[in-house]
């Protein structure tokens, strides 16, 4: 898996993100988003919370991703980039 410096609130964001996955989707969700992110911030970069917003709309099947960004949105320091 890759590494990345995370800011903010994104790694919280990103594990709650996962947690909105059903069950058995998790493992791929996980992988899908975490090779969206890679491509995004490059391994070891720093990733912020508009990082994971992106890539779970770019990444997730579109039935599930209202699903995923209300589930973020708590833990979100600025819910504004859900607007973006």
């Amino acid at each position: 898996m890759a590494e990345f410096t995370w800011t903010e609130n994104s790694k919280t964001v990103f594990e709650e993100s996962l947690k909105a996955a059903p069950m058995p989707f998790r493992g791929v969700t996980k992988k899908s988003l975490t090779k969206a992110l890679t491509a995004a911030v490059g391994d070891g970069g720093d990733v912020r919370e508009q990082d994971v917003v992106r890539v779970i709309r770019e990444a997730t099947p579109a039935p599930f991703v209202a699903q995923g960004l209300k589930a973020i949105q708590p833990f979100l320091t600025d819910p504004s980039i859900l607007d973006a």
